[in-house]
């Protein structure tokens, strides 16, 4: 195991309350925390280039980059950088919640959601994430109350509730920026991951002055597409070939060779194994057409013999009210 992947499993193991040394961060990467807390985010971010030029896979030096670009109001290229992270070390929260964050600024809840999710789906004692996914959840509700009262201005009902999605977003809990990412009141804590991480910030959602967050990619049917995928991982780790291979459509093509050379193939690697988990993390959806979405998202699979995570993109038809796989690849 190189020095990166032994620091990321370092820091998993510290955010699960293993009794650990301190972590020691890379020089530049402490240089740069000082850069930073002395107000010098482009120096800061000059320094951890020129290291990242030589290490570039060092995921805590990649982080508090990411960490840099959001201070200096730099938000699609920190986006870009906490998702990399979560695609190369997807065992770190961390990196999820951030993109959570950026993604409730951006007024895109329903990926914030997604990011969260994600998070907890490695690490499900992570606080933050939790306390961040409620809020994100009293955005989307005080979006939808707000739509129910364009349409019907008179229901009480409707006004009631939104109100106390208000006093939510105005309780006790804030907290002030002081050091992470640069989040304005209204948005979920974000987190810094190392040795020396600056403390948390933000404050809790306000989704009544939010405008209503765009609509989903994949729309009504997000729930219904990601429902099918679970099921489809849930057949596979139960090594229930004919219901895994049920969830792909009749015209499914795989990328090599005939359908039929395919299957026989399924059979034989789904059965073989003694034993298989399959999960299926940070799904993101987008739709193609009105019957047709597209999933990336992270393969998590283990056996008794193979233990890989890896990254997957799947077409999915809605073909008689049921979602089916009609193309696969694996990056």
């Amino acid at each position: 195991m190189n020095r990166n992947a032994r620091r990321a499993a370092a820091i998993m193991l510290l955010l699960s309350g293993a009794a650990l040394p301190a972590l020691a961060s890379a020089p530049a990467v402490q240089e740069a925390q000082t850069l930073l807390s002395q107000g010098d985010s482009k120096g800061a971010l000059d320094r951890l280039d020129r290291y990242l030029a030589t290490s570039p896979q060092d995921a805590e030096a990649r982080f508090n980059r990411g960490l840099v670009l959001v201070k200096l109001n730099r938000t699609d290229e920190a986006i870009k950088v906490f998702t990399d992270l979560t695609r190369d070390y997807p065992q770190l929260p961390e990196p999820y919640n951030n993109l959570a964050v950026l993604y409730a600024q951006k007024g895109d809840y329903e990926k914030a959601r997604d990011a969260l999710e994600a998070a907890l789906a490695t690490h499900p004692a992570y606080a933050t994430a939790h306390e961040n996914l409620g809020d994100i959840y009293s955005a989307l509700a005080g979006a939808a109350y707000n739509r129910a009262l364009q349409l019907d201005k008179g229901n009480q009902a409707v006004q009631y509730k939104l109100s106390l999605i208000n006093q939510l977003g105005n309780g006790p809990g804030a907290y002030t920026a002081a050091g992470t990412t640069s989040v304005p009141a209204g948005n979920p804590k974000s987190e810094a991951i190392g040795a020396a991480p600056p403390p948390a910030a933000a404050a809790a959602v306000a989704p009544a002055s939010t405008p209503a967050p765009p609509a989903p990619a994949a729309d009504a049917d997000s729930a219904a597409v990601t429902s099918t995928l679970n099921a489809w991982a849930k057949a596979w780790a139960a090594k229930d070939v004919d219901g895994y291979l049920s969830f792909y459509a009749a015209d499914f093509q795989p990328e090599s060779g005939s359908r039929t050379l395919w299957e026989a193939q399924r059979r034989e690697r789904v059965a073989k194994p003694s034993r298989i988990s399959v999960r299926v993390l940070n799904p993101q959806l987008s739709r193609i057409d009105a019957h047709h979405v597209r999933v990336n998202f992270i393969q998590d699979y283990a056996s008794d013999t193979v233990n890989d995570k890896a990254r997957k993109t799947v077409e999915l038809s809605n073909s008689g009210g049921s979602w089916k796989i009609v193309r696969e690849t694996i990056r």
